[in-house]
């Protein structure tokens, strides 16, 4: 974990379980949750925050980190359908070890479910499986962006996006237990909606918070974060942007939109 990551609570003082469970389902991301079948949604909701943290916060004004030429990413017809980056923006950090620009087969995004530790029973692993094999899993791609420096001060927010390619009914059965999971994790802030797109849904969550250290004091600043999911044919998209003070949800759910009419028509939005 990154030293500036948000450290756990001492063991003395425990996060409300309501409070966990919404910061488990988020940075665990919805799409995990949404593949691994509704069954297993508690045992992963349990499980998250000690297998998979995920650094939500960079610091407030700080620039890009140091420049490096990430792998080329294979172009197809998935890659093809997540939006380019936009004026103004660069690519931002990893995304939980895939880098900031993915693509992973079906086959081995198969593989990387079937082999994550989500401390499930056996029973709920049956489950797990028989939900991927009804997928038909072809494919996923991500990537994330942050505002370049030059064009803007807000440098503290990233945006990631995942599209999961799968078959159609499949996904389409699971678009309801989405929008009931992007509910559970929301909170009662109002979350933009995404004109055009009446389906997509989107929730708004305070994350964390990260201590900041000053000259002779300390402060806790509140982490915000945006979570949105769609489904358009056989593509599942799964979008959150997170900030610190200068995070923007309607700006973030402008990206979104980009994202989703981008797979409707490529070269239209950017």
């Amino acid at each position: 974990m990154p030293a500036d990551a948000p450290q756990p609570p001492p063991a003395d003082a425990p996060r409300p379980p309501h409070a966990r469970r919404r910061t488990a389902l988020v940075a665990g991301g919805v799409a995990v949750a949404l593949l691994a079948g509704g069954g297993t949604l508690t045992a992963l909701a349990a499980t998250a925050d000690r297998t998979a943290p995920t650094a939500y916060w960079a610091p407030e004004g700080a620039g890009p980190g140091p420049e490096r030429t990430p792998a080329k990413v294979p172009a197809n017809a998935l890659t093809a359908k997540l939006l380019p980056v936009p004026d103004g923006y660069t690519l931002g950090p990893d995304l939980e070890g895939d880098g900031n620009d993915f693509y992973v087969s079906g086959d081995k995004a198969m593989e990387a479910f079937k082999a994550a530790r989500t401390g499930l029973s056996t029973t709920q692993r049956a489950e797990r499986d028989k939900a991927l094999a009804e997928l038909k899993l072809k494919g996923m791609a991500g990537r994330s962006y942050q505002h370049d420096p030059s064009f803007s001060r807000d440098s503290g927010t990233t945006f990631e996006v995942q599209l999961t390619q799968a078959d159609p009914q499949a996904l389409g059965a699971f678009s309801a237990f989405a929008k009931k999971l992007i509910e559970l994790a929301g909170e009662d802030r109002k979350a933009p909606r995404i004109d055009g797109f009446p389906d997509a849904r989107c929730a708004l969550v305070a994350v964390s918070e990260e201590r900041k250290e000053k000259a002779k004091e300390k402060e806790m600043e509140k982490i915000d974060a945006l979570a949105c999911v769609a489904v358009e044919g056989d593509l599942m998209v799964t979008f959150r942007a997170y900030g610190g003070k200068s995070f923007d949800a309607g700006k973030a759910a402008e990206l979104f939109k980009r994202q989703l009419n981008h797979m409707k028509s490529p070269g239209e939005s950017v």
